[in-house]
């Protein structure tokens, strides 16, 4: 057996997109995979029948459909050269295609002037399209054929500079986004008329459409100078074309919605988008309007899959009703769930601790659900609480590797709390002998780690490392109070991987202490440097997509205004103090431990002028340092980034702990 080699994850097929089709008999969902030689992602639509899986021809690209009928398909493509052409040249243009699943017959079925459209059907003949809509672009698919090359070179002529006049005005993985929204329109093709559904400048979050097409429900705001990141939920009458305000914006922040018993059910929190991040619970809300009523609450649990993962690639269904059920996921200690759940009654676990899911598909009492039960992700059906898999697409990656299989621990901190975590053994562990070790770890905070498949990991861990991960206060899966590491960053988070260090240490005498690496990305970047900066047991760290200088972070991140109150407790003007003690920067003169930082040109989520300013402060004072930077990576580097950086990320930082726990 050969050890996870670095670039594998050339290899994984990762998937999304996953839907049912209305009979329940057959599914189709999206296959993706990183190539090197183009450093990009192929994408393609695959179909999962009675008889296997099988790629559904033509589909090349594609990422998002809907089903018209149980054998045919909608999904957007470019065909035509002159179609190509004009997309290239920055021209809006969807062309929407209809393909029959059993002749195999494609043709296209309509075309509109917007920009990477995805549709779903709200009855035979009327589409609800969503897309992004930039406000400050003129109409230029309006203009006669002949005025439109012109207008669009004008245009093109502003992508030198950026105007900005909002609040935000960029986000992490889309770039600047100011005059940008998030946009719902009708097509109606037996009229060819294409309208604008939400306001102009009104910022969607979720849209749902009722069994009967009769209703759309949607949430979000409309702002034109700052984002208020309290929802309003609003329904379209199709048939009166009257849209209602049931919720004003300014009390609950939405992360679900759809039609359950002739209400809306919703999971929501009340916010007023000046706090911490909150956690979700369920609500409902009439459709004639009304007060939301709070119908079932997490309080132990997180709403949403928090769980870490290197092998994920676009997303899917997590919110869904279905046969007068919603079903829903959850966090759960280091554990993700499909929950079933009608008002009245407490929400019913689907699935055990061993199977991660990552999206479902729910219709004619069938469940399917994409996710890991070990290993890499496949689909799955789930029956009597038990994942069946229905693909083995990717046992082929993974075959004649050795892959080492996370031991989980709990031990309770100083303060009571139960801390749980992972230990990953070096690929062909012998007890008699001594390892290096590396603490990982994990970004949000309010995310967690599983023992599911993590590439970065299992890589390491063939390189003859020891691994050891944990979820410290402020990580997702226990609740409110475990989470809350608000205005006190550095303290009993950096307590708790300090404590977990010294537990896997006791336990596995084979882990030298002197031969330490720590490393983390995002808030774990944020903890690393935390640590280089508060002890000295580490002979490395690598520092990824970090966070340094709060005070400098301050509105130059795409959560800055709205993160650091709540998060730090307080902004550069009422709370200098605060934020100066919780940041690592401030402590700088105090690290010795080697450090390599890792970081994106456009991380829009945690600024690279906090990594230069820690590498910087780290040369001067002469403590090895290295810096390496990527072009056209955001913050999902490590998990979507280009192949060819994904692989370089990972020889930069095996290299460095190499040099320091193995090499010297």
């Amino acid at each position: 057996m050969q050890a996870v080699a670095r670039d594998d994850f050339l290899n994984y097929r990762m998937f999304s997109a996953l839907e049912l089709a209305p009979d329940g008999q057959s599914a189709v969902f999206c296959l993706s995979q990183a190539v090197r030689e183009r450093n990009g992602y192929d994408s393609a639509l695959w179909r999962c029948t009675g008889g296997g899986i099988e790629e559904i021809p033509g589909t090349a690209s594609a990422r998002s459909f809907c089903f018209l009928d149980a054998h045919r398909i909608l999904f957007p493509g470019v065909w035509e050269k002159a179609d190509r052409d004009y997309v290239e040249a920055d021209g809006w243009l969807t062309v929407f295609l209809e393909r029959d699943l059993e002749s195999g017959a494609c043709k296209e079925s309509f075309r509109v002037p917007l920009k990477g459209a995805s549709a779903r059907v709200v009855r035979p003949g009327l589409f609800l399209l969503a897309c992004v809509r930039d406000n400050a672009r003129p109409d230029i698919e309006s203009l006669a054929p002949e005025e439109r090359e012109d207008a669009l070179a004008a245009w093109r002529e502003e992508a030198d500079f950026e105007v900005c006049d909002e609040l935000p005005f960029l986000s992490d993985g889309r770039g600047f986004i100011n005059k940008k929204r998030h946009a719902l329109y009708l097509y109606d093709a037996g009229r060819g008329e294409l309208s604008l559904l939400t306001e102009p400048c009104f910022e969607t979050s979720h849209a749902a459409v009722s069994d009967d097409g009769r209703y759309i429900a949607f949430s979000g705001v409309a702002y034109d100078r700052y984002y208020v990141r309290s929802h309003g939920i609003y329904l379209y009458d199709t048939e009166q074309r009257q849209t209602a305000t049931l919720l004003t914006p300014g009390s609950y922040q939405i992360m679900g919605l759809d039609f359950l018993d002739g209400e809306l059910v919703t999971a929501a929190a009340a916010w007023n988008g000046e706090g911490p991040f909150p956690n979700h619970d369920l609500y409902t809300l009439p459709l004639s309007g009304g007060e939301m009523r709070l119908r079932h609450a997490h309080t132990g649990e997180d709403f949403g899959n928090k769980t870490c993962s290197d092998c994920r690639y676009g997303g899917g269904t997590t919110f869904r009703v279905s046969g007068g059920y919603l079903y829903y996921f959850t966090t759960c200690d280091t554990a993700a769930f499909i929950n079933r759940w009608r008002p009245g009654q407490q929400p019913e676990r689907l699935n055990g601790e061993n199977f991660i899911p990552d999206s479902l598909a729910v219709g004619d009492g069938r469940i399917l659900a994409t996710g890991t039960a070990e290993g890499l992700q496949e689909l799955f059906s789930l029956e009597n609480g038990q994942p069946r898999p229905l693909s083995r697409i990717n046992a082929q990656a993974l075959e004649g590797r050795a892959v080492s299989r996370p031991q989980k621990y709990q031990f309770r901190d100083r303060d009571g709390f139960l801390i749980s975590g992972f230990v990953l053994e070096p690929v062909d562990y012998d007890p008699q002998k001594k390892y290096p070790g590396i603490l990982e770890i994990h970004g949000g905070p309010r995310a967690a780690f599983s023992g599911g498949f993590f590439h970065e990991m299992q890589y390491l861990a063939g390189k003859g490392y020891f691994l050891f991960f944990c979820n410290p206060r402020g990580s997702a899966g226990r609740g409110e109070a475990f989470a809350d590491i608000r205005a006190c960053r550095g303290s009993v988070d950096f307590m708790d991987v300090m404590a977990w260090t010294d537990f896997v240490l006791e336990h596995y005498p084979a882990l030298d202490p002197d031969r330490l690496a720590v490393m983390g990305g995002s808030y774990g970047g944020y903890l690393t440097n935390w640590c280089i900066t508060h002890t000295r047991r580490f002979r490395a760290a690598v520092s990824m997509r970090s966070i340094s200088n709060i005070v400098g972070d301050y509105g130059a991140t795409d959560y800055g205004v709205w993160g650091t109150p709540g998060v730090y407790g307080g902004t550069p003007w009422n709370h200098p103090e605060r934020l100066r003690e919780q940041s690592p920067y401030t402590y700088a003169m105090d690290v010795t431990t080697p450090t390599l930082f890792l970081h994106a040109f456009e991380d829009y989520r945690c600024t690279l002028s906090g990594a230069m300013q820690m590498y910087s402060a780290l040369q001067i004072k002469g403590v090895p340092t290295r810096m390496c930077l990527f072009r056209g990576a955001c913050h999902e580097l490590s998990r979507s980034g280009a192949p060819r950086s994904r692989s370089r990320r990972l020889r930069e930082l095996a290299a460095w702990v190499d040099r320091y726990l193995i090499e010297e």
